[in-house]
């Protein structure tokens, strides 16, 4: 039995510590379960695009934790896949992650079990680094296809909200044009779960043999921010993830005690003010 546990969307900043609180339960619930994995899917700062001072400090967290671990970057980190946002995705905001961070995109192999983390912010925003993921994705998704090995795909943003075919969500998923290839792989059985975060909602459901899960974020809930049929529960906490030898999965939401419920709405003129910070 593999164990992992997300933890997503926890927006930290030395500089605007609003929600810095909810680390500390956070990264003793990790201890306590002594998981042999952490794999944190995004929005690991407040501000990470363009604060290179966030990232060197939530790296520090991440180390702190004294387990093994691994990250997948988040819009707040690496900016967004819409080429006209004021933060775009773009090559500096990515070499300062994997300065801190390591490589934008991973591969693990633990024991039967392929695990794979991705870049969602490239996902429909024409950057070379786009398909140059997609190509190598392709590939390590086939090698496991071929050996038989189940796969585990950790990303920030979800591949869609309720329906592999349903019409873009804009900021709230990956562009239709571009979850095209993961789809597919899902469809053909190899991909057992898809771990992903940004809703700041909790919801695990199952597809097709597939396990989906949206991480609860520790950070914060986004109350009318957020468009009403934005699926999941408004909850914090985080997320087990028991990975069988079989290729089965199980995944449970935790709710670590001592967690501050924050509401963005009550502060976002503060933490994210108009210029898009």
């Amino acid at each position: 039995m593999l164990r992992i546990l997300q933890i997503t969307d926890t927006h930290i900043s030395p500089t605007k510590p609003h929600f810095a609180s909810n680390w500390a339960p956070v990264a003793a619930l990790a201890r306590a379960i002594a998981p042999d994995l952490v794999v944190h899917t995004g929005d690991v700062t407040v501000d990470g695009a363009d604060m290179v001072e966030d990232l060197a400090h939530c790296r520090w967290l991440m180390d702190g934790l004294e387990l093994p671990w691994a990250a997948v970057p988040g819009n707040h980190d690496v900016g967004s896949e819409n080429p006209d946002h004021i933060q775009a995705v773009n090559d500096l905001r990515i070499s300062r992650w994997e300065a801190h961070f390591g490589p934008d995109r991973w591969l693990r192999d633990a024991g039967p079990w392929r695990l794979i983390g991705l870049n969602a912010m490239l996902m429909g925003s024409g950057h070379p680094r786009e398909a140059e993921q997609a190509d190598w994705a392709g590939e390590v998704l086939a090698e496991a296809e071929a050996t038989g090995r189940p796969v585990a795909l950790f990303l920030h943003k979800p591949l869609f909200l309720n329906d592999p075919d349903e019409d873009d969500r804009g900021y709230w998923s990956v562009p239709g044009r571009a979850r095209g290839p993961y789809v597919e792989a899902i469809r053909r059985g190899t991909v057992k779960l898809v771990a992903s975060g940004h809703l700041h909602t909790a919801r695990i459901f199952r597809r097709d043999g597939t396990v989906f899960a949206f991480g609860a974020s520790s950070g914060f809930i986004v109350d009318k921010l957020a468009p009403a049929d934005i699926p999941g529960e408004k909850r914090l906490g985080a997320t087990l993830h028991l990975l069988d030898e079989d290729g089965t999965v199980e995944s449970r939401l935790l709710s670590p005690e001592g967690l501050d419920t924050y509401v963005i709405d009550d502060v976002v003129h503060e933490v994210y003010p108009p210029q898009g910070r």
